[in-house]
């Protein structure tokens, strides 16, 4: 049966830094289920269906109406491996200077010559770079991008780039689907975390009170930098953008909906749609976009 819970998670952003603690690191992400009936929340039929709860659950997020529950994650990506490196070809690393030590995430390409990343990764901060091999036999190039789309609210940024990063297909996520979250440890290393999709609720909090979106919670290994990352599912295509993970030993992620990315893209003024066949098409002209301002820094 569905359920209208109010749960109060502690949650831990996935920035990376050199030294000094970044407030932002350390969220508290307030998730409410606002509605009885969670179909009337989504616009996709897949995003709208509560999982039941798993049958071996080994963590839980308290609630006023009971706790959710969540398994293990998997314990290998069961992904092909070609679908793999297709989709890790779009992805890149985040670093993010000149506000304090330097901020490290990820990002994807979303349509040519633009990438979306994580809000909090880039706050405030002068310059910001990715970090981008065309193939696993070469080198990484650096290239600095413009910030043409940021949103606090949603946590999410809108990167401009002449990088060339192929774009990866967006799609709507199906509950108690394994997939895999994609992105840069600590801006270096290369990680597949594999997970499950485990519940979908609207969560308010985070950025403040008055916010509200549309979140997956998962059951993943999250690793600091990952913020930003494609949540992707087995034919590669992306249905959430992770930015947030449980604080202490669960392995529990947090990511925002096909939803929440379509709606910012067409705030950032990108013509973004879901078209009567549930295909997700982007039309973009990077060029006509003018970079934004993008926070304050957070230092602490």
């Amino acid at each position: 049966m569905r359920r209208a819970v109010a749960a109060v998670i502690e949650a831990q952003a996935l920035r990376g830094a050199q030294s000094t603690r970044f407030v932002a690191v350390l969220w508290t992400l307030c998730a409410v289920l606002l509605c009885a009936a969670l179909g009337a929340c989504a616009s996709d039929r897949g995003e709208a269906e509560l999982a039941d709860a798993p049958t071996e659950p080994v963590s839980q997020i308290e609630s006023s109406d009971g706790p959710l529950l969540l398994s293990a994650p998997p314990a290998a990506s069961t992904i092909d491996d070609d679908v793999l490196d297709s989709a890790a070809r779009g992805v890149v690393a985040v670093r993010a200077r000149g506000c304090g030590p330097v901020a490290n995430g990820t990002a994807f390409a979303v349509a040519p010559g633009l990438l979306v990343g994580a809000a909090h990764v880039v706050a405030g901060a002068p310059s910001v770079e990715i970090e981008w091999s065309t193939s696993e036999s070469t080198e990484p190039s650096r290239h600095l991008v413009d910030v043409v789309g940021y949103e606090e609210d949603s946590d999410l940024a809108l990167f401009r780039t002449e990088s060339g990063v192929p774009p990866l297909s967006i799609d709507q996520a199906q509950l108690g689907t394994n997939g895999a979250v994609l992105g840069f440890e600590r801006s270096s290393e290369f990680v597949v975390s594999p997970a499950r999709i485990e519940h979908y609720v609207s969560a308010s909090g985070l950025w403040g009170q008055e916010t509200t979106r549309s979140v997956y919670v998962l059951a993943v290994d999250i690793r600091k930098g990952q913020s930003g990352g494609p949540l992707i599912d087995q034919d590669g295509s992306v249905v959430g953008v992770v930015f947030a993970a449980i604080q202490g030993p669960q392995d529990i992620g947090f990511a925002l909906s096909r939803e929440e990315l379509v709606r910012f893209l067409i705030s950032a003024g990108i013509d973004a749609r879901v078209n009567d066949r549930g295909e997700t098409v982007i039309a973009a002209q990077p060029a006509s976009l003018e970079e934004v301002p993008h926070g304050e820094c957070r230092i602490g």
